[in-house]
């Protein structure tokens, strides 16, 4: 069988990086594209094609969609936190014109890296199901039920085979979003659980993610299918603790109603953008991420694309903090 040629976007991010790095061990050739203000370093040292370009420019993707078997489509903003049209300029728009450039280049295949953000946080404790109804609550959750929207309209109007994967909160090494903010804040004593800490939340470990896409890429029972995919269910108390004994600092002792952490939330908020600041450090959308109970069945993605997965939590984050420190030790010296 010939070697397969892969495009990955955000190639040079937390799942994109990990995404590479799967295909490559499984034999094919890679592809990465990448914004000429990409942070390249991930990447040295890899066997890899490199095209500049931007989602925002459909002329720039075609270069990087020619001769390509399949298309992995990572990039995104993934802040939670932020104006709407920023959102649908990179993820709404964006995945438009990269379908664009697949269909202008005839890509036979295009797995899309969706999130559980398109449920938003149904008031269950029933696993969800991929047939579950999609309800965003966030910007970004809204950004990705309509880039979803768009992948299923293509591979309908399209000869393209396309594939969405649905993940819920990712960390693991090369988490550059949530570890800092939870190991910034649990350094400084800062965190606090939301209610008592003992909802119920799925998570995944970056190279799962990975290994899951590439699976959704290879399997043709994946064509026109969504699929969740997770490593392991926690609560917030057990993460937190977990992580705080890996950091050797002590674990959080405060707690916050669900309606004290929101109205906390929503000031910060105001005042980050008051500010003109990114990234606040205390948002509504990790309220509602760290204070409600959410599962994910991951049935489909067993049965279907034979996907196991093979991080549990103490590796996780042990692997997690072994990397940032190693990152942090490496930026001071």
């Amino acid at each position: 069988m010939a070697t397969m040629q892969a495009l990955v976007t955000g190639g040079t991010g937390f799942i994109g990086s990990h995404l590479v790095d799967e295909l490559i061990g499984q034999g094919y050739h890679v592809r990465v594209l990448r914004r000429r203000t990409s942070n390249t370093t991930g990447l040295n040292g890899k066997t890899i094609g490199c095209v500049v370009g931007d989602l925002t420019d459909k002329h720039s993707l075609l270069p990087a969609c020619t001769n390509v078997d399949v298309v992995f489509h990572v990039a995104a903003l993934p802040r939670d936190w932020g104006p709407k049209r920023l959102f649908d300029e990179v993820n709404v728009y964006g995945t438009r014109n990269l379908l664009d450039a697949c269909v202008d280049c005839k890509v036979p295949r295009v797995v899309l890296m969706s999130s559980a953000a398109v449920y938003g946080f149904p008031n269950t404790i029933q696993r969800i199901t991929e047939e579950y109804p999609t309800h965003p609550t966030a910007k970004y959750g809204e950004s990705k039920r309509q880039a979803e929207d768009l992948l299923w309209e293509y591979g309908k109007r399209h000869t393209m085979m396309v594939t969405a994967v649905r993940s819920p909160l990712v960390t693991g090494p090369r988490d550059t979003m949530i570890a800092p903010f939870l190991i910034n804040a649990l350094t400084k004593g800062r965190l606090f659980y939301v209610g008592q800490g003992y909802q119920q939340i799925s998570i995944s470990d970056g190279r799962d993610v990975a290994s899951c896409l590439r699976l959704a890429g290879e399997t043709s029972a994946a064509q026109g299918r969504a699929y969740n995919v997770k490593s392991f269910d926690s609560t917030p108390r057990q993460l937190l603790e977990t992580l705080a004994e890996a950091l050797h600092v002590p674990a959080p002792t405060k707690t916050r109603s669900y309606t004290t952490a929101y109205i906390l939330a929503s000031v910060a908020e105001g005042l980050w953008m008051l500010r003109g600041k990114p990234d606040p450090p205390l948002t509504r959308h990790k309220v509602k991420v760290l204070g409600h109970t959410r599962l994910l069945d991951i049935t489909n993605a067993h049965h279907e694309l034979h996907y196991t997965p093979r991080y549990s939590m103490q590796t996780t984050i042990n692997d997690l903090v072994s990397w940032y420190q190693h990152e942090s030790s490496a930026t001071t010296i």
